[in-house]
């Protein structure tokens, strides 16, 4: 799975490098294709990002004419997020890119397996969009008595 994420990533990095946008700005600006109206803070946590690395994105994305911020209107600190002209107009640039690494990485699949492989990664990552971290990481497994963690000074 590391492999396939950091392939993906260098693809993207690539493919976007002609638009100056970065990876992480490539994925923001993919999920206001279909959010457009949301604002920063909703968009950080849908995408599980640390609230100021999404403003420094967002920041920049706007700086490169692709996003415009407004105000809203029942809280003037929110912002909502939306596309200019330029940042529509590279909407099917950034889905033909995507549609074209999906069919190299799943090519010789089946429709089964490449729904199998879907169904299982969303039950992962709704699996790991549920823990609770600090319930988690404490190490009570039976028949690990012997694997003490480390003792941390």
């Amino acid at each position: 799975m590391g492999i396939f994420n950091r392939q993906t990533q260098a693809y993207i990095t690539s493919v976007f490098a002609s638009l100056d946008i970065s990876f992480s700005e490539s994925i923001l600006l993919m999920n206001l294709y279909g959010n457009e109206g949301i604002n920063q803070e909703a968009l950080s946590s849908l995408l599980f990002i640390d609230k100021a690395a999404t403003a420094r994105s967002i920041k920049s994305l706007e700086r490169k004419g692709f996003i415009r911020r407004e105000t809203m209107p029942e809280d003037k600190r929110a912002k909502q997020l939306f596309l200019t002209l330029k940042g529509s107009e590279h909407q099917d640039y950034f889905y033909k890119r995507l549609e074209k690494w999906e069919r190299y990485v799943t090519g010789g699949m089946d429709e089964e397996a490449k729904d199998q492989v879907t169904r299982g990664l969303q039950m992962m990552a709704e699996q790991a969009m549920n823990v609770d971290l600090d319930e988690f990481t404490t190490f009570e497994e039976e028949g690990y008595e012997h694997a003490a963690e480390p003792n941390i000074e």
